[in-house]
């Protein structure tokens, strides 16, 4: 008998990839055969995403592609964008299921027969935290998600309103999961979250965030710590100190969203620009040329062209390695979408967009320059896309690095291992440098 087949498409944050990922082993597990997304498969599987209003487009052309590519194909289609889209994506006749972020722990029953939509969910089944992962497909770092939903309620932000507020994940699941990891040969995970700081809140008996890391760090055979998003306010005397240990990447991905105190304020960010400076000096301070990426929102309504130099100005002053841009986007049932008076003409959004997206360039490429002549421990993701018999992965820092295979077959040997590579020059968007032979310590710091 023929295999069934199954085709799975993530978009968004790190953790649509984790719960895609728990989604996909339970269904492979039924016996289904996995197939690249752009060929035909007997059921496709889209996690959506809905943090601007392109995400929720993007999400409804993925799922009309995989409709096109068999039109008998069922898909299922779970995630934020379920909720926000649900008359549209409902209109698509493939669609056999349409669930948000509760029903993906049910993916695998419904495929095997044994739950149908407006069915109670069992208890035992409601907790997203449920779907546990061994490994994460080819990847060679695995994202563990600790934390979801949020508390804040930004101006512009959707998300609390489709996964609900903070829960955290029981912390013996967390090392029981990364213990399986590293047996499968995991050396790097990315600890994530919606709102990462928020971890613990609501536990009993109570713990934070340190708590839970510390934990993580002493796990045997682990190399790498990578923290997917902290706020500003996030990085106390208690977490700066514990972030000394090696086994923690030097790598913090803290959201400015605006450079303007009073933007920050309509926000409703909770921190201020002083906040953030503090966190950053203290990282600069402590910590040898840390890389600290960041989240800007352009155009947010209300922000005058005054609020965007400070926004440049700061970005300027903190020295931001990449700084991902976002045009606003309005989402209703947002704060920010009651606020129509005072939007942004898009064209001054896009332009506004386009000048944070040169210092962008500017400063991701003096920050590389600083390694020209280092050494970089890199975590070997496999063979260079379009340079033949070179190889590429990441350093600690979030640089990605290529070089020359030292010899062949060294793709197959090198991948999911640090090797060390000196760094020779900036290349398109990273670094080029050549192998060293020195082998890489394991009590080294990540660098």
């Amino acid at each position: 008998m023929e295999s069934k087949t199954a085709a799975f498409i993530t978009l968004g944050c790190k953790i649509n990839q984790y719960e895609t990922e728990a989604i996909r082993r339970e269904v492979l597990e039924l016996g289904y055969e996995e197939v690249r997304a752009s060929t035909p498969a007997d059921v496709y599987v889209v996690n959506t995403c809905s943090v601007t209003a392109q995400s929720g487009a993007k999400s409804r052309k993925y799922i009309q592609r995989a409709a096109r590519t068999n039109p008998e194909a069922r898909i299922v289609v779970v995630g934020c964008s379920s909720d926000q889209e649900k008359e549209s994506f409902s209109k698509i006749p493939q669609v056999a299921l349409l669930g948000g972020n509760e029903e993906k722990p049910m993916v695998a029953s419904f495929l095997d027969g044994c739950w149908n939509p407006g069915e109670e969910i069992p208890a035992e089944m409601r907790d997203i935290f449920e779907l546990n992962i061994s490994g994460f497909g080819d990847r060679t770092r695995a994202t563990v998600k600790v934390q979801d939903g949020c508390n804040n309620y930004c101006s512009f932000c959707i998300i609390p309103f489709l996964r609900g507020l903070s829960k955290s994940r029981d912390p013996d699941a967390v090392i029981d999961e990364i213990r399986r990891l590293v047996d499968n040969g995991y050396i790097e995970v990315v600890v994530s979250g919606v709102h990462l700081q928020d971890y613990g809140l609501e536990l009993d008996p109570s713990l934070d965030l340190v708590d839970l890391l510390r934990r993580i760090g002493a796990v045997e055979g682990l190399r790498r710590v990578r923290l997917s998003s902290l706020g500003a306010r996030a990085f106390t005397p208690q977490l700066i100190d514990l972030l000394e240990d090696p086994v923690f990447c030097r790598h913090w991905h803290i959201p400015l969203q605006a450079g303007s105190d009073k933007v920050l304020e309509v926000m409703r960010r909770g921190y201020t620009i002083r906040d953030f400076r503090l966190a950053v000096e203290e990282l600069t301070e402590r910590f040898d040329d840390p890389s600290i990426t960041s989240d800007v929102i352009v155009g947010h309504p209300g922000e005058t062209e005054d609020d965007f130099s400070e926004t440049i100005e700061r970005c300027r002053e903190f020295g931001f390695s990449k700084i991902h841009v976002f045009p606003f986007s309005m989402r209703e049932g947002t704060l920010a979408a009651t606020l129509k008076r005072e939007v942004v003409d898009p064209a001054e959004v896009r332009r506004r967009a386009g000048e944070l997206g040169a210092v962008d360039r500017e400063l991701n490429c003096e920050y590389r320059e600083r390694f020209i002549g280092r050494e970089l421990d890199v975590l070997v993701e496999g063979a260079s896309r379009g340079r033949d018999d070179w190889l590429e992965g990441l350093a600690g820092r979030y640089l990605k690095v290529a070089f020359p295979a030292p010899s062949p077959g060294a793709a197959r040997r090198f991948q999911g291992t640090l090797q060390r590579v000196k760094i020779d020059k900036i290349s398109e968007g990273g670094l080029d440098g050549h192998w060293d032979e020195v082998p890489v310590d394991a009590s080294g710091v990540a660098l």
